[in-house]
């Protein structure tokens, strides 16, 4: 299973909303194929895991991070996919909510285990199981205080905070939010600049701008670098809820909030954050 996660984690950037799929077949104990989900409507984890394992796929265990679907969307349901392959067990990750394809399954004769390494495949597609659970994106509020619990008016961490903050916050994100305000301030790029590993993300998430007064510069970074095109600039004053919405409409199922104080409050007032970073400088 921490293998499927890894194959996930390698359509970071380019499948949402659909969920990060990785999946591995075995037979006799020994792995037999791998395969991801590539590409947002391309053929599903599963799919290219079993073409790659052919004839070995009879009467084999396939793993995958999350629960096999059971309805068409862009592609045919994997669970058939599956039942017409002869595999004879399937063990996943995590549950989706939006599927039953375990129940499926299990009413074909397929032994089917769930719940295997839960938490983690959870983590990893938290946008698209809070689209199907909460009907909005998953929200994570990010900021930096002093170490008495006050917000600095200046940049305050360090570089490996700012490294940690690259790589496990925004890199995992469909989009990064902020305020008129940090842009006008900063003129930040709201990019990822540092990678796990060569070539690990291939694009920087989405960057969302709140612009209600139309504030910003046309100079400003976030509209005018090579990925000027990514940068969505939201002109309207929207209820948090009603943004999130709109957010989602993009295909954007996890957002990053990073400022400034007007939007902190806006989103923690709205009772729509998720989870929330606070990095303070040692």
């Amino acid at each position: 299973m921490r293998r499927c996660l890894e194959l996930a984690e390698q359509g970071r950037g380019k499948v949402s909303p659909n969920p990060l799929v990785g999946c591995v077949i075995t037979h006799n104990g020994e792995i037999v194929a791998e395969g991801w989900h590539e590409a947002l409507g391309a053929r599903h984890a599963e799919k290219i895991a079993l073409e790659k394992a052919g004839a070995k796929a009879r009467g084999s265990t396939l793993y995958v991070n999350l629960e096999p679907c059971c309805r068409a969307g862009r592609q045919p349901p994997c669970t058939e996919a599956i039942l017409a392959a002869g595999i004879t067990r399937v063990v996943f990750g995590a549950a989706d909510p939006s599927n039953a394809g375990g129940d499926i399954l299990r009413a074909r004769g397929v032994e089917v285990i769930g719940g295997v390494l839960a938490a983690e495949s959870r983590r990893l597609n938290r946008g698209f199981l809070s689209v199907q659970e909460q009907g909005r994106p998953w929200v994570t509020l990010k900021c930096a205080q002093t170490r008495d619990g006050k917000i600095p008016s200046s940049h305050i961490t360090s570089e490996d905070q700012d490294r940690w903050t690259h790589t496990h916050l925004r890199a995992m994100h469909d989009a990064i939010l902020v305020g008129s305000g940090t842009v006008i301030a900063d003129n930040p790029q709201l990019s990822v600049r540092y990678s796990l590993t060569p070539n690990t993300y291939h694009l920087s998430p989405r960057r969302i701008i709140l612009d209600p007064h139309h504030e910003i510069p046309s100079t400003a970074r976030v509209l005018t670098d090579s990925d000027a095109s990514r940068t969505l600039v939201i002109r309207e004053k929207l209820p948090i809820a009603e943004l999130l919405q709109r957010l989602l409409g993009e295909g954007i199922t996890s957002i990053l909030v990073e400022g400034g104080t007007r939007v902190w409050k806006a989103f923690e007032e709205s009772g729509c954050i998720d989870e929330t970073v606070i990095l303070r400088r040692q």
